[in-house]
């Protein structure tokens, strides 16, 4: 089996022919160990090197080179490695009109400051309070309006491993813009109660936007569209389960649905304790669950005791082990892992992710030896 076909069969729930191998977010170490390159120079999910190139060069930067490069470190990363599976984000589309470095790992980018936190770029300017009503107004003015450069760098992949390597696409709808701004997330859960049309009016937005970019993807060569959710904490789902069923669900499946039609598979991205859910998840008929957040609680066996015949898992591998443990402990793991995860329909990678792990030589022993394991 070439790595395509790997991952098509577990996503199937069917037996391939050792456990398929995916990583949701290296970190810059373990890129810049397997590239041999400089982490300042690495532009795959590092946004903080786009900043400083803009700052430095300002307005003359070759977007096309830049997005050729990431696809390039993205396809040397994944393929060099043995990887399976390329988890591909947005290309750049634009150059901010004004970039400058203000602090350790944050930016003033267009009058807005933003910080890098290793695995998510968060936005300090954000609102502190939200209007209810206009975020209403502006969910319902707001149009979807698709910037064709955003999907080069999976273009790029696309023309090169197409049907070689499994590609997926981010299409975010339900949850992950608002869970990615604290202040939002604050007043949607108290506007579940209080003021449910303007939740219902934003969710349905999100989903309006995430199901069109998705819808492109994949005519451009994306085999799956992955939604990085985040439903939950280490104390368990961020609403009840009636509200999830409320608000979440319903705009859940008509993603799940619309990527399903195209001939797409779905993988759902959710850090947390999401147990309480995870039934309701699985009805809406996604392909997979990525993460299965060993640090929040979440146990594969019984994920897989309860799931795993209807849906493909993937993780569960502790990053802190990889951070933190022998050789031995990594092996361990990966037996562990290996063992809970069955022979049909698992796929192996780092819980949550390794963004913050700086561990690369744990991290690639523990490719090697996935890779020499066969499914007993």
């Amino acid at each position: 089996m070439n790595s395509w076909e790997r991952v098509v069969a577990a996503m199937q729930i069917s037996t391939p022919d050792r456990v398929p191998i995916y990583e949701l977010h290296p970190s810059l170490k373990i890129f810049s160990t397997v590239l041999g390159k400089n982490e300042d120079s690495i532009m795959a999910h590092n946004p903080e090197a786009f900043f400083s190139l803009i700052a430095s060069k300002g307005k003359n930067i070759d977007l096309n080179k830049l997005n050729e490069q990431i696809a390039e470190e993205l396809l040397n990363f994944y393929g060099g490695l043995g990887l399976d599976w390329i988890r591909v984000v947005k290309a750049y589309a634009s150059i901010p009109r004004e970039v400058k470095r203000i602090g350790e790992h944050t930016w003033q980018v267009d009058g807005k400051i933003c910080k890098w936190s290793g695995e998510t770029l968060w936005n300090l300017s954000e609102p502190r309070t939200y209007d209810p009503d206009e975020v209403m107004r502006e969910c319902r003015n707001s149009g979807v309006e698709i910037d064709p450069l955003a999907f080069e760098v999976l273009r790029r992949l696309a023309a090169k491993v197409k049907k070689d390597m499994f590609l997926s696409f981010d299409a975010d709808g339900t949850w992950e813009p608002i869970v990615s701004n604290p202040n939002l997330l604050k007043h949607v859960l108290i506007w579940v109660y209080r003021r449910p049309d303007a939740v219902e009016a934003l969710i349905n937005h999100n989903t309006d936007v995430a199901i069109e970019y998705g819808k492109w993807a994949i005519d451009e060569g994306a085999d799956a569209i992955q939604l990085c959710v985040d439903y939950g904490n280490q104390n368990g789902p961020w609403m009840s389960i009636e509200m999830f069923r409320k608000f979440v669900k319903p705009a859940l499946r008509r993603e799940v649905n619309a990527f399903k039609r195209k001939g797409a598979f779905v993988v759902l991205h959710s850090d947390g304790y999401i147990m309480p859910i995870l039934p309701d998840i699985v009805d809406t008929g996604v392909d997979a669950y990525q993460c299965i957040d060993v640090i929040a609680g979440m146990r594969m066996w019984e994920v897989k005791e309860k799931f795993g015949d209807k849906i493909c898992l993937v993780g569960n591998v502790d990053p802190r082990i990889i951070e933190y443990g022998t050789k031995r402990d990594v092996e361990k793991e990966v037996e562990r892992c290996l063992r809970e995860g069955g022979r049909e329909g698992y796929i192996l990678s780092a819980s949550a992710s390794c963004a913050l792990n700086n561990n690369a030589e744990n991290y690639i022993y523990m490719i090697n030896y996935v890779k020499r394991k066969k499914l007993q």
